[in-house]
């Protein structure tokens, strides 16, 4: 074996590694016209051509070969394949985001060589239409060499020429099917036992397992390069971190309609890094950290978990999106297994920050002083279909037994939870004032917010998940009714959601730091008198970013005089929130009167689509989404929110002054304008 020739091996897969799997190197490697190695890499394998290989490790490899031929040989030993079929291979490019189509001539295995829970699987061998070289080694030979210099940069001499085709030429050979470089022959083919036959939707879901496995081979290349270039420039060494790969797949399309995923034909030690229910198998730092990786370079808007494959070389992974965060074909990409903020939300509460995150300056997610302490066990989330089905369950029985370490009746004081500080949340005359920015946000909606609000949606849902009983820190329990641990675990994450503005967060704070019921949102967390400043500072905030039930609330409790003493000012206040409350009603009503008209009208296809979307998408936001937690009961409607404010202008308090007389007026014109908008909403 040369020198350039293993060491090319070495460092395609990122560092030395087995003999076997070099050996199966060349089934892994893509299509030249679809992958390229960087830069950096093609210098690292021009300097490493003069390292010096023994020859003992050139035996072992022919060694590894042989054997390695022998395992494919036992495996494809009873391949009885159908009748040979003309049939469309369809491929996805990521940089062009479109499907790239060949014709290939296929022959499928009659029966399974294998079952899991969904799928069964074929060996499939794609012929190749041209002719293939049964005699001419160095017809071969010359494609290998040519097709391994081209990738590395290696610079032909005859000697070296002469000393590389021993070599290669027995790797191609016990490797069987590679026929040259640039094609593999030997597949997998996969298919629903459940869906096959309902060719559109089996379709459908064999492309979007394409399209999910091509875009992780896409983050894995931007992994990998941020793994070189962080090693280089921090001087630190890769930190444990390895290269790594997905399986080239792609989409076969048979004359009859009938289709199936296809991947490469893979040998080896098969392991399970993570899951999309958020459950960390094994020790290895690396695929979690380039799950994580991939949450972060997306800008929070995916996730690639469940990772699984031989050594770094992985398969079928899902990935967990925001559909209307992306674009292209991803976009359209939706399936079942993507749980979107809940998936992420499971493996962020599950990832522990290792040293390959340190490496790459991750940001780190935080977890309360119990979390950080406790190792997640295996299984500790619910299993696929229960996730999957979350928003059905019902909420867990409060009257009954508890299976943890305390009882439902069991109190966890606000002031009590370790390491936590209300004080960023301490005069709600400051929380209310709004500065031009935030107005202008509120004014334009918080969908324009959302993906900043990613990871504060995480945090709250990990909150509802303790609350659900789904996790626990508990390694005997990993579901049951939460104890103090998991108690106080969630109150951290709603306490972080609120930092970063998430409304949910801000009103679920403000109702535990209040004296009003809460009894399907952590009831045996109770707050005190000395809360009660903090509890209305978060309903100022959460009315400066446009909340109308926060608005209604704070003005109620603005009057109520055992939470603050009822002055000129507390009574300014409550009227501008009674006015804000009330031009939000006014403009609901109009949008209602808009929509119902719409539809009267059967307006444009493109208005029912985008209201279809927007009714489908649970999974962009947590489980609790658009929940008041009890604030909707201040006993508010628009009209009376008009007439009371009128009153406070013109009441005794603030005067009888000619601001006051301008404001009583234009909210007696407003209240006009809401009883007319609530009639034509009614009729509507």
């Amino acid at each position: 074996a040369t020198n350039a020739t293993l060491s090319c091996f070495n460092h395609l897969l990122g560092g030395p590694c087995s003999a076997k799997l070099l050996l199966l190197l060349p089934m892994f490697l893509p299509a030249r016209d679809r992958f390229s190695l960087s830069e950096e890499t093609k210098a690292t394998l021009r300097g490493c051509q003069g390292a010096c290989v023994t020859g003992s490790r050139g035996l072992s490899l022919l060694r590894a070969a042989r054997g390695a031929r022998q395992r494919i040989i036992t495996k494809w030993a009873d391949f009885s394949p159908s009748t040979s079929q003309l049939a469309t291979k369809r491929c996805f490019d990521v940089k062009t985001d479109d499907w790239v189509e060949e014709a290939v001539l296929i022959q499928i295995d009659k029966e399974p060589f294998g079952r899991g829970a969904c799928r069964e699987c074929f060996r499939m061998k794609e012929v190749l239409l041209e002719m293939r070289p049964q005699s001419g080694a160095d017809e071969l030979t010359d494609s290998v060499v040519a097709a391994t210099s081209a990738s590395c940069g290696y610079v032909d001499s005859p000697p070296a020429r002469r000393a590389a085709q021993s070599t290669l030429l027995e790797v191609s050979y016990a490797l069987m099917e590679l026929s040259h470089i640039e094609r593999r022959t030997v597949w997998v083919a996969k298919r629903s036992m459940a869906d096959h036959k309902r060719k559109f939707l089996h379709r459908r879901a064999c492309e979007l397992d394409v399209i999910h496995q091509t875009l992780a081979k896409h983050y894995a290349e931007l992994f990998n390069r941020e793994v070189h270039r962080q090693a280089h420039a921090t001087g630190m060494g890769r930190c444990g971190a390895h290269d790594i790969d997905f399986l080239l797949t792609h989409v076969v399309q048979f004359p009859d309609g009938h289709t199936c995923g296809a991947e490469t034909f893979m040998l080896g030690d098969y392991k399970k890094h993570n899951t999309n229910g958020g459950v960390t198998i094994g020790q290895r730092t690396t695929p979690q950290a380039f799950s994580y990786f991939s949450f972060v370079k997306s800008n929070r808007r995916l996730m690639v978990v469940d990772i699984q494959g031989v050594d770094d070389l992985y398969t079928d992974p899902v990935v967990h999106f925001l559909p209307s965060q992306v674009s292209g074909a991803l976009r359209d990409a939706d399936g079942e297994l993507n749980f979107g903020i809940r998936g992420f939300a499971l493996f962020l509460w599950s990832h522990r920050r290792n040293d390959i995150d340190r490496l790459l300056n991750l940001p780190v997610f935080a977890l309360s002083r119990h979390e950080e302490e406790h190792l997640v066990p295996p299984g500790a989330a619910k299993t696929i279909s229960e996730l999957a089905s979350a928003a059905s369950i019902a909420r867990r029985n409060l009257n009954g037994q508890s299976g943890g370490s305390m009882s439902r009746s069991d109190e966890v004081k606000l002031e009590d939870v370790p390491g936590l500080d209300l004080a960023y949340w301490c005069d709600w005359k400051v929380a209310l004032r709004l500065t031009t920015a935030e107005a202008s946000a509120a004014k334009g909606g918080l969908l324009l917010r959302e993906i900043e609000l990613v990871e504060a949606a995480c945090h709250m849902e990990i909150t509802c998940m303790y609350n659900e009983g789904r996790i626990t820190l508990r390694d005997a329990e990993p579901r049951g009714e939460p104890g103090k641990n998991e108690i106080e675990s969630a109150v951290f994450h709603v306490v972080e959601a609120a930092r970063q503005d998430l409304l949910e967060a801000l009103l679920a704070l403000a109702r535990l730091a209040s004296d009003r019921s809460h009894k399907e949102f952590l009831p045996e967390v109770t707050g005190s008198a000395q809360h009660r400043g903090v509890c209305l500072a978060l309903l100022a905030r959460a009315s400066s970013l446009g909340s109308a039930v926060a608005m209604g609330a704070l003005a109620r409790l603005l009057l109520d005089s055992s939470y603050c003493q009822q002055g000129p000012e507390e009574l300014r206040a409550a009227a501008q929130l009674l006015e804000a409350f009330a031009n939000c009603g006014i403009a609901e009503h109009k949008a209602r009167a808009a929509k119902a008209a719409a539809k009267a009208l059967r307006l444009s296809d493109e208005e029912s689509e985008s209201d279809d979307d927007e009714d489908d998408r649970e999974q962009e936001h947590c489980s609790v989404h658009g929940q008041k937690f009890g604030w909707d009961d201040h006993g508010w409607t628009t009209c009376t929110a008009l007439a009371s404010a009128g009153d406070f202008w013109m009441g005794p308090v603030l005067g009888l002054d000619e601001t006051s007389m301008s404001h009583a007026k234009r909210l007696q014109t407003k209240l006009t304008e809401a009883d007319a908008a609530a009639c034509a909403a009614s009729a509507d």
